[in-house]
């Protein structure tokens, strides 16, 4: 310090690496909220982050006391570039109030354009992690230990869009935090059944918002053409960042309009139940999934399931599980916020359905050998693939996003040694005859099923429904095979190739005149 004056001099302070790692996992928490946060929910957050931090600790009496003062709040902005979040924010009353006279905007904005049910739209995301199990179950059936700390990280982002009568489900949209990971390697990602897309931390994005919603707009139109209806749509959304403004100027037939903010749990058609029985569907098929892989000869330990399970599997059970909502639940989700156009299902109410959905996860989770489950359990499950992520959450994210720059910087440093790697990975092909082999099998299988099963009724469902299932590979095979027969005509073909006039040869006549049998008209004359 001695060459420094004292006008350029300044203090540091060492900050506590407790304040460090909380404002880490606090930033990861800002980012992945869908609501606008201010500065009374950052500092309950904070609060909440530090005490399970300074809990952990060695020496907990040690750690230096935290109270997320306003100039800590001004200091973490600067620091994590967070310049949109304010000081003030509504009160409980004020959400409420926002709740209750939002419904009635929207009604007079509805009699007023001439929207029905068919046209208005709602949207929403949450957050699944596909391979993690509550950790205080017991793995069953030969399981040595319970899933490591590792197992319950991967997470991925899904939306959802329908509309208020129900009759129209898009198809969902998946946000995976790799482009391209090993499970989907070779797979076509347009045949998935969803909308796959690529962010770094597996969060929706404003970029991924837009570009999605460019994309299901043709599809809304085709339906609203199908049912002789005007493209004229009114999409219901919450004010979350990752759905910028901009989305409303894509198409002018479209027409966006914003929750209020913090109303979303009270008000979102999604929020009324949908997301929860969801959630109940997916579990529901993962502990199938479990007793099948679990069950007969040379079964698999669900230790072992629970480590094959990868983003392949998690889409495919996205998709049955949202085909699994049927259009009377969509519809009766609008209440709260269309009440005079919602038809009264009672048999219907989402929320009873899903009671009967916990009440069957329940007792799956027993057949598959957890015995000590509870309804708590199956509650504390469902509530794991809440978007309010815990500092456990979040730190598990933080590692994982850890470990998926380090595979990054992996992928980046093979693709500097071979640029053309990724183009020489070919989709997965279906080989002719090992295809028309498969299909051989199945079909002598299922001839078994018929000859030796007593029950003639069960064994034509059955078999029925694998043959119906099975027609889009039969009628591939039919085109390969008549696509080969159309080529192999050419063998009764020979190229001929033309010869020049003078080229031709005179053939002898038995009058003794030579002749040519190419000769034209005029030469003969000459």
């Amino acid at each position: 310090m001695t060459g420094i004056t004292t006008i350029s001099s300044k203090s540091v302070r060492i900050r506590p690496k407790e304040i460090a790692e909380m404002e880490r996992l606090l930033s990861i928490w800002i980012e992945g909220k869908k609501s606008k946060t201010t500065f009374l929910t950052v500092k309950g957050k904070a609060l909440s982050i530090y005490a399970d931090l300074k809990r952990k600790s060695p020496n907990p009496a040690e750690v230096a006391p935290f109270r997320a003062s306003c100039g800590w709040f001004s200091g973490f902005k600067h620091r994590y570039n967070f310049h949109n979040l304010q000081f003030s924010s509504e009160s409980s009353s004020a959400e409420h109030k926002a709740a209750r006279e939002f419904p009635a905007v929207v009604q007079k904005l509805i009699k007023e354009e001439g929207y029905t049910l068919d046209q208005i739209f709602n949207f929403d995301e949450t957050i699944i992690y596909y391979k993690r199990i509550p950790g205080n179950y017991h793995i069953p059936r030969g399981g040595k230990s319970p899933l490591g700390h590792k197992a319950s990280k991967d997470r991925l982002t899904v939306m959802f869009g329908a509309n208020a009568s129900g009759d129209l489900k898009l198809k969902p949209v998946v946000v995976y935090r790799s482009d391209n990971p090993p499970a989907l390697k070779g797979i076509v990602k347009a045949s998935l059944g969803v909308h796959y897309r690529y962010s770094k931390k597996g969060w929706m994005t404003a970029q991924i918002c837009i570009d999605i919603f460019a994309e299901f707009f043709p599809v809304i139109e085709y339906y609203c053409k199908k049912k002789n209806l005007a493209f004229k749509i009114l999409i219901i959304i919450d004010n979350a960042p990752s759905h910028p403004p901009t989305i409303a100027e894509l198409n002018p037939k479209v027409k966006f309009v914003f929750l209020p903010q913090e109303t979303t749990p009270l008000i979102q058609p999604f929020g009324q139940g949908i997301m929860a029985l969801f959630k109940a569907y997916y579990l529901k098929r993962t502990l199938k999934m479990l007793i099948a892989a679990t069950g007969g000869e040379n079964a698999e330990t669900a230790l072992e399931f629970w480590k094959r399970c990868n983003i392949k599997m998690a889409i495919d059970i996205i998709v049955e599980s949202w085909n699994d909502v049927t259009k009377e639940c969509l519809h009766r989700a609008w209440k709260k916020m269309l009440p005079n156009l919602i038809h009264d299902f009672e048999e219907f109410e989402p929320s009873e359905q899903l009671k009967q959905i916990k009440t069957s996860c329940l007792e799956l989770a027993k057949q598959v050998g957890f015995e000590e489950v509870e309804d708590e359990d199956i509650d504390k499950l469902l509530e794991l693939h809440s978007n309010d992520l815990t500092t456990e959450d979040l730190q598990q994210l933080a590692d994982g996003q850890a470990e998926a720059e380090d595979e990054d910087e992996e992928d980046d440093d093979d693709e500097d040694e071979d640029d053309n790697e990724i183009q020489k990975v070919t989709p997965r092909q279906l080989d002719t005859s090992q295809l028309s082999g498969v299909l051989s099998v199945i079909e002598k299988q299922l001839q078994w099923l018929e000859d030796n099963d007593y029950n003639a009724e069960r064994s034509r469902i059955v078999v029925h429904g694998i043959r119906t299932n099975l027609e889009p590979y039969r009628q591939l095979l039919y085109e390969r095979r008549r696509l080969a027969k159309q080529q192999k005509l050419d063998i009764y073909f020979k190229v001929v190739r033309k010869r020049r006039l003078e080229d031709i040869e005179p053939h002898p006549s038995t009058s003794g005149i030579t002749t040519s049998r190419s000769a034209s008209p005029s030469t003969a004359s000459q």
